[in-house]
């Protein structure tokens, strides 16, 4: 039975990326889009303290008017284990980037180089907290590996959080860590302060070793009202029965898929909307094989439930044969607008997950770019299709559409009232037929588009179209 209360849209833009809005339907499909993968990286391997590449867990952000990366550099220090270090580069453009020297961090008795936080370093996740004071503007998440010494002095290896108040030069937060609360600590750990929740919110790597089964991976989540007391991580990503059952050429090894990365972040300008771009490890055979990895994606409205599409068709998809995204590609934090754009940074790598030879060459950090809001399109085909939402309310007074009708496409739109009687004066076929190509194209009917009059009025849309993507509404102020 549908819900007697009203599902509270105020202004914010509504992402069709789930069923939520799909209440009744004919002739629409949800289908997952795919972005442009640039085919080559904007950040390569170049530098001695880069020797053996760039890694998997960089961070990207636009801050006034700058794009500024802080980067996964691997070296080897002699003959000794690897050497990790997070480091610096801007951007005006975000394809074009200059490694900043620092002049803080000695490498190999120079401090001629990019680098701004301690080697030792896997897995750095960087966001700005607006929310904090000044000098803990800038905070990082990192699964960090303790020296003897340091051991000694009782820092241990673990997640850890750090502060900067410019992104540079950094300090560890003593208090509450290392954190460790149920999540695996390695791998990409990404953390940021939630304005829709008010509190931090964390995405890790769980490890479990089911009974009768070798070791699994899946996606754990956390939380924070501080930065360094959190909650015990909750599982809310694994491996379901469809990766199970998935058919396999050799079946020798369980489980076939893992999550190795957690990839959770917000849809920036969206209330209560969240994407996870997981990193699936395929891996069927004793030895591992094939040990390449992409980047699926899931969607939620609450961060905890997630719905993913029965396709799993990878959001971000490997290069060809060769290619420095060949063999691994890792969704890096966050999602950035450009326009009407959402760019998104990976690393990737050419080699498989068993190699341990590094080729620098087959390193770097990748864009990908695609529409806003255009994780999944509510569509429907030549043949037509509409479908009904469930009971709405809305303060906004005009209602925006991010569509794709191409050349042949159209939309139409009708209000319905509760009960879902058309409205007399939105009706179907008094609504303007929607065309063209647009992220906000406005609903018009017999040429008006003010809907003041049905502010916080349950109401239901029903939406008509042919050959038509949706990814988007919004009754805007």
């Amino acid at each position: 039975m549908p819900s007697n209360d009203p599902i509270e849209l105020r202004t914010d833009r509504q992402l069709l990326f789930d069923p939520l809005f799909l209440e009744r339907q004919d002739g629409i499909d949800l289908v997952p889009q795919t972005p442009f993968q640039d085919p080559a990286p904007v950040l390569a391997a170049d530098q001695p303290w880069e020797e053996a590449g760039i890694g998997a867990f960089n961070t990207v952000a636009y801050e006034n008017g700058t794009f500024r990366m802080w980067y996964d550099a691997m070296a080897h220090e002699g003959d000794g284990p690897m050497h990790r270090a997070l480091c610096h580069a801007e951007s005006e453009d975000g394809v074009n980037w200059i490694k900043r020297r620092s002049g803080d961090i000695p490498f190999r008795g120079s401090t001629d180089n990019s680098i701004v936080a301690r080697s030792c370093m896997g897995g750095a996740t960087v966001f700005r907290d607006d929310h904090a004071p000044a000098e803990e503007r800038y905070k990082l998440w990192t699964k960090y590996y303790a020296t003897d010494e340091e051991k000694a002095r009782g820092r241990g290896t673990g997640l850890w959080g750090l502060m900067s108040p410019d992104g540079l030069r950094w300090e560890f937060a003593e208090a509450g860590y290392p954190l460790w609360n149920g999540n695996a600590a390695d791998s990409h750990s990404i953390c940021s302060w939630d304005e829709d929740q008010g509190r931090y919110v964390g995405f890790v790597r769980i490890k479990e070793r089911p009974e009768g089964r070798q070791r699994t991976c899946s996606v754990g989540i956390m939380f924070s009202d501080d930065f360094r007391t959190w909650t015990r991580a909750r599982k809310i990503f694994e491996a379901d029965k469809v990766d199970e059952d998935s058919p396999v050429p050799r079946l020798g090894w369980r489980p076939t898929v893992d999550f190795y990365t957690p990839g959770g972040m917000k849809v920036p300008g969206c209330r209560n909307a969240y994407v996870l771009l997981p990193t699936a490890y395929y891996h069927w055979e004793e030895d591992a094989f094939p040990s390449t990895i992409d980047v699926r994606l899931a969607t939620s409205r609450d961060c905890i439930n997630w719905w993913q599409h029965p396709a799993r068709e990878p959001f971000l998809r490997l290069g060809p044969d060769g290619a420095p995204n060949s063999g691994m590609i890792y969704a890096n934090p966050w999602l950035i607008p450009v326009g009407d754009e959402l760019w998104l940074y990976y690393g990737g790598t050419g080699r498989d997950h068993r190699e341990e030879t590094r080729d620098p060459a087959l390193s770097g950090v990748f864009r990908a770019r695609f529409r806003r809001d255009g994780f999944v399109a509510t569509q429907a085909g030549y043949g037509g299709g509409e479908f009904t939402t469930p009971l709405l309310s809305f303060s906004g007074s005009r209602l925006e559409v991010n569509m794709d009708g191409s050349a042949g496409g159209w939309l139409q739109v009708e209000i319905q009232d509760a009960d879902g009687h058309p409205l007399a004066t939105h009706r179907l076929d008094r609504c303007e037929t929607m065309r063209g190509n647009s992220v906000s194209k406005v609903i018009t009917w017999d040429g008006d588009a003010d809907l003041s009059a049905l502010k916080n009025r349950p109401v239901r849309l029903r939406f008509a179209m042919r050959s038509m993507k949706l990814y988007a509404f919004q009754f805007c102020a």
